[in-house]
C-alpha cells in the first residue's frame, strides 16, 4: 500500500541522503585552494614590494637632493661601507660639479626597477634631467641590508638604455 502525504504536512523523518565525494570534486577543490594561495602570496609580495620601493625612494631622493646641492659628504653618508670605501666626499662633490650644467633643473623620476639577488633586494631609480637639449639620466641603486636602505651606486649617462642594462 502506498502512503499518501497530504498537502501541508511534512514527513518528520525524511530519508537522509549520503554525501558522496567524487575524485573530481576533491581535485577541483584542491586546485581552487592552490589558486587562492598563489593569489594571496602574490598580493602580499606586491604590497611588500610597494612598501620596500617607498622606503628605498627616500634614500634615492636624498641622494638626488645632495647631487643638486653638490654635497658629496651628505651623499656619501647614505652609502654602504663599500660605497664609502670607494668614494670619498671630495670625489663625489667633484663628480657632482662635473654634471652641474645637466642637473640645474630638478629631475623627474623616469623609471623604478626592483631586483632581488644574493645581496638582498635592490631598487634602481632612474631620474631624467631636462636642463639641456639632450636629457641626462642619473641612476641610483639602493639596497636593503640589515633592515635599512643604503646607497650602493650612482651612475649617470645621456643614454638611458645604458643605465637599464648595467
Amino acid at each position: 500500500m502506498t502512503e499518501i502525504i497530504e498537502p501541508g504536512t511534512l514527513d518528520p523523518n525524511p530519508p537522509r541522503r549520503k554525501l558522496k565525494l567524487k575524485i573530481s570534486d576533491i581535485v577541483i577543490f584542491g586546485i581552487m585552494l592552490i589558486v587562492i594561495a598563489v593569489l594571496v602570496v602574490t598580493l602580499i609580495s606586491k604590497l611588500s614590494l610597494k612598501h620596500d620601493v617607498a622606503n628605498a625612494k627616500v634614500i634615492s631622493d636624498k641622494t638626488i637632493a645632495d647631487i643638486q646641492r653638490r654635497d658629496g659628504t651628505a651623499a656619501r653618508k647614505l652609502g654602504t661601507k663599500e660605497f664609502q670605501k670607494t668614494y670619498s666626499a671630495a670625489t663625489l662633490t667633484k663628480q657632482f660639479k662635473t654634471i652641474e650644467v645637466a642637473t640645474l633643473k630638478p629631475p623627474v623620476l623616469d623609471r623604478t626597477i626592483a631586483a632581488s639577488g644574493k645581496s638582498g633586494r635592490t631598487v634602481y631609480f632612474i631620474y631624467k634631467y631636462s636642463a639641456l637639449k639632450v636629457p641626462y639620466y642619473i641612476r641610483t641603486a639602493v639596497n636593503a641590508k640589515s633592515g635599512s636602505w643604503q646607497l650602493t651606486n650612482i651612475s649617470g649617462s645621456a643614454d638611458e638604455s645604458s643605465l637599464i642594462t648595467q
